[in-house]
C-alpha cells in the first residue's frame, strides 16, 4: 500500500528536477490536500494502489510501484498537478467554457506535464553519461538530446499514416473490426502522453524513454488501433547453449486500466495480447535470419491465456511457444493477408498449422473451451477460403476439408461457402478429388 513517506519521497524526487512544482506539492501534502486513505487495505487481487489528490483517488500501478519505486507516484502527482494548473487557468479566463472540451484540455495538460518532466529527467541522465546497452556513444548523445527536445515542442496527437509510401508499421491486422498495427514504438509527444494515461504494468513513461537512452528502442513494440496505443511488448534476444530465443520480457494490454479520458468513446478492443504475440511470431519467422524460439516467464494469473494461444510450460514459470492454437492462428492470418512480402518459409509454416488444425476438426468438442476454439478455427478456415487468400493457405484448408469431409461436420458448408465465393482453386480441388474417387 502507499504510505505517506512514499508520497514524500516522490515529491522530493520531483523537487530535485523542478523546485517550483516540488514546493507546491509539498505544501499540498502538508495541508492534507494530498493524502493516503486512512486504513486503506489492498487485497491481493487489486491491480493498483492509490492515494488522494484534492479528494480524488489517483491510481498507482502495483507492478510499476514494485518495479520502479516512487516513479509511478511521481507520474500521478505530476498529472494531477498539471490538471490543477490548467483548471485554474481556465477559471481565470472567465465565461462559460465548453465543458467536454475543457475536461479534455485539462486532462491533456496533466499528461503533458508528466511527460515533459520525464523528458527533462531523461536529458539529465544523458548529460550525466548514461550509456546505451551496446556501448556506442560517439556523436549519439547530442543527436538523442536534439530528438527528445523536438518531442517537447510537439503539439499533435499520434497519427498512423497507413497510405504513406513507407508505412510506419511492421504488420497490419484487424481487432474488433478496426485496422490494428504492430509497430516499433512511435516516439512522439502524443504516444508518450498515451503511455502516461494507460498506466500499464511495466511500461511507465520513464521505462519507455529509458529504452531510447539504452539504444533498445526497437525492442519495444506497440499495438495501435485507431491511433490509440492499446498494448505494448518489450523483447529481448537470448542465446544459450547455441540456441537462440526471442524472449517476451514484458507484455501488457489496456484492458480498461487507464482512467477514462474525457474524450474516450469506446473501450479497448478484444484480442490485443494475442495480436502482440502474433506480431512477435512474425518477427521471429519473417525478420530474423535464424529461427528462434519464442519464450517468456509468466505470472500465475496469465498462464491460462498463454496456454490458450499455444505456449507450453517449460520449468516452474517458463513458457515456450509451441504450435500456435486457433486464436493465435487467426491473428497470424490477418497479418499475413496484409504482408505481401512475407518470407516463403513463414508462409509454409502457417500452412502447416492450418493443416494440423483442420485435421483437428474431426474431433467433436466436449467442453466450452473446445467449442470456442472450434469456432475460432472455423473462422480461420473461412479466412483461408477467401478469393484473395494466399493459395498455400487455401490449398491447406481445402485439402483438409476434402480429406476429412466425412468426419468434419462443417466441411460441406465450408466448401459450399468457398464455391459461392467463386474460388477456382476450390473447384479444381473438388474435381481432382472426384477423379481420384472414380479411379
Amino acid at each position: 500500500m502507499i504510505k505517506r513517506e512514499h508520497i514524500k519521497q516522490a515529491i522530493d524526487a520531483i523537487s530535485m528536477r523542478n523546485k517550483e512544482i516540488g514546493y507546491s506539492l509539498d505544501e499540498m501534502l502538508g495541508m492534507g490536500l494530498i493524502n493516503i486513505a486512512s486504513g486503506q487495505i489492498e487485497s491481493a487481487g487489486d491491480e493498483s494502489f492509490h492515494f488522494f489528490f484534492e479528494g480524488r483517488r489517483v491510481l498507482v500501478n502495483r507492478v510499476l510501484f514494485f518495479q520502479e519505486g516512487t516513479a509511478p507516484i511521481e507520474q500521478g502527482l505530476l498529472i494531477k498537478y498539471g490538471e490543477l494548473v490548467k483548471r485554474q487557468e481556465i477559471q481565470e479566463r472567465g465565461g462559460s467554457p465548453d465543458y467536454p472540451a475543457a475536461l479534455k484540455e485539462i486532462h491533456e495538460a496533466g499528461l503533458r506535464m508528466a511527460v515533459l518532466h520525464e523528458i527533462d529527467y531523461a536529458i539529465e541522465r544523458i548529460e550525466k553519461g548514461q550509456k546505451p546497452d551496446n556501448g556506442s556513444v560517439k556523436g549519439r548523445d547530442q543527436s538523442l538530446i536534439d530528438m527528445i527536445e523536438r518531442i517537447k515542442s510537439e503539439d499533435t496527437a499520434l497519427s498512423i499514416q497507413e497510405t504513406s509510401l513507407d508505412p510506419p508499421f511492421l504488420y497490419k491486422g484487424v481487432l474488433s473490426g478496426s485496422a490494428a498495427f504492430f509497430m516499433c514504438f512511435p516516439f512522439c509527444m502524443g504516444s508518450l502522453m498515451q503511455v502516461a494515461d494507460l498506466n500499464l504494468e511495466f511500461f511507465s513513461v520513464r521505462f519507455v524513454l529509458n529504452c531510447l537512452l539504452r539504444g533498445v528502442e526497437r525492442n519495444l513494440q506497440a499495438c495501435v488501433v485507431q491511433d490509440r496505443i492499446v498494448g505494448l511488448v518489450f523483447l529481448s534476444l537470448k542465446e544459450q547453449f547455441l540456441r537462440r530465443s526471442l524472449e517476451i520480457k514484458y507484455i501488457a494490454t489496456q484492458r480498461g486500466k487507464a482512467e477514462v479520458a474525457p474524450d474516450s468513446s469506446s473501450g479497448p478492443p478484444r484480442g490485443v495480447g494475442t495480436f502482440l504475440v502474433a506480431g512477435v511470431w512474425m518477427l521471429a519467422r519473417n525478420e530474423m535470419q535464424n529461427r528462434a524460439d519464442i519464450v517468456l516467464d509468466a505470472e500465475v494469473g496469465a498462464r491460462g491465456f498463454y496456454e490458450t494461444i499455444g505456449f507450453e510450460s517449460r520449468g516452474f514459470s517458463g513458457f515456450v511457444l509451441g504450435k500456435p492454437r486457433p486464436y493465435l492462428l487467426q491473428a497470424l492470418l490477418g497479418m499475413a493477408r496484409n504482408s505481401p512480402d512475407l518470407r516463403q518459409s513463414a508462409v509454409v509454416e502457417i500452412a502447416r498449422i492450418i493443416k494440423r488444425h483442420v485435421k483437428g476438426l474431426r474431433k467433436k468438442p466436449s467442453t466450452e473451451k473446445d467449442l470456442s476454439e472450434r469456432k475460432a478455427m472455423i473462422e480461420c478456415v473461412r479466412e483461408c477460403l477467401m478469393p484473395d487468400s494466399r493459395h498455400e493457405f487455401m490449398d491447406a484448408a481445402i485439402q483438409g476439408l476434402l480429406k476429412y469431409s466425412r468426419k468434419i461436420m462443417e466441411s460441406e458448408d465450408l466448401l459450399r461457402y468457398a464455391s459461392e465465393l467463386k474460388a477456382n482453386r476450390v473447384k479444381n480441388h473438388v474435381h481432382t478429388a472426384g477423379a481420384s474417387h472414380q479411379g
